[in-house]
């Protein structure tokens, strides 16, 4: 009864939530890198890896920018009606290194850390070590060889991704950047006191006061400020990554209208199994109230 209790609340939950992961995706349009609001995004462009970095999938060592993968050991027990197979992972993980998404607008860092990935590019084989010694391959059942199952999925480069999250552009001209040139101008006007006198003391008793100080910082700021104004406008970095309030962070390698209609595939099969097990349920609990 407990087994059926669990069916109906996590069919029910993985029902709503697949439905709603639908929506979510049917709902939001596709904005360009260059033209995209700050907040949440949905993207679409070709992967490719940051400058100067690589990514190589652990188990084939193929060239990527993410990739998954899992080690299974496989064990045998006796029951009574036979012996019994089953598969423990003994080894997983999954990349966390970003990689850029260029839609031909401009490009994106992508954060993949948290996401959900799905992605359309996986292989699975056997092998009789805990690492595979080579590159993949398969070997018949019940031959030698068969103890453990590699499994890993890829995203690669020039791969076209479908990417649903946290959308911020950032530059050097943060307000940390000004304030440490402000003080480093202000260490440089008391390096000659006499001008820094008569530029702020202006009640001429020989010193700069608080007030005269604090005047002496706004004209430090008002000077950086200018100056950064002259200078040309730094590059603006694009970041998609987790967002801030918990909404879905997706990534995946299909067209948003499949992604749709996947999620809602999983949500019909979700209801179908949450029916069941209520049916189930209340077939078991009337039998259990009539032999009471």
């Amino acid at each position: 009864m407990l087994n059926l209790g669990a069916a109906v609340i996590g069919g029910g939950w993985f029902a709503f939530r697949f439905l709603h992961v639908a929506r979510v995706i049917e709902d939001t349009p596709t904005s360009r890198v260059r033209s995209a609001a700050q907040g949440y995004v949905e993207l679409e462009g070709r992967a490719r890896p940051l400058a100067g970095t690589t990514n190589l999938a652990p188990l084939t060592q193929r060239d990527c920018v993410w990739w998954r993968y899992r080690v299974q050991h496989r064990s045998e027990s006796r029951t009574r009606g036979g012996r019994r197979e089953a598969w423990r992972t003994v080894a997983s993980g999954r990349s966390g290194q970003p990689f850029l998404i260029d839609d031909g607008t401009g490009e994106c860092i992508v954060q993949p850390a948290d996401a959900e990935v799905l992605a359309a590019e996986s292989t699975a084989w056997y092998g009789a070590t805990p690492w595979p010694a080579g590159m993949p391959g398969t070997t018949a059942r019940g031959a030698p060889g068969r103890d453990y199952r590699y499994f890993e999925e890829r995203i690669h480069v020039h791969e076209q991704v479908y990417a649903l999250g946290g959308f911020r552009s950032v530059s050097g001209t943060g307000d940390g950047v000004t304030e440490d040139a402000v003080r480093a101008l202000l260490a440089e006007w008391k390096q000659d006191q006499e001008v820094l006198k008569h530029r702020f003391d202006r009640d001429r008793d020989g010193s700069v006061s608080l007030e005269e100080w604090e005047k002496a910082r706004a004209e430090a700021r008002l000077t950086v400020e200018r100056q950064r104004a002259e200078r040309p406008a730094a590059d603006v970095l694009h970041v998609l990554g987790h967002p801030d309030n918990g909404q879905l962070f997706l990534l995946a390698t299909f067209k948003a209208a499949h992604l749709a209609r996947r999620y809602r595939r999983r949500a019909y099969l979700a209801f179908a199994g949450f029916f069941a097990a209520v049916y189930a349920l209340g077939w078991l609990m009337q039998g259990l109230l009539q032999n009471a």
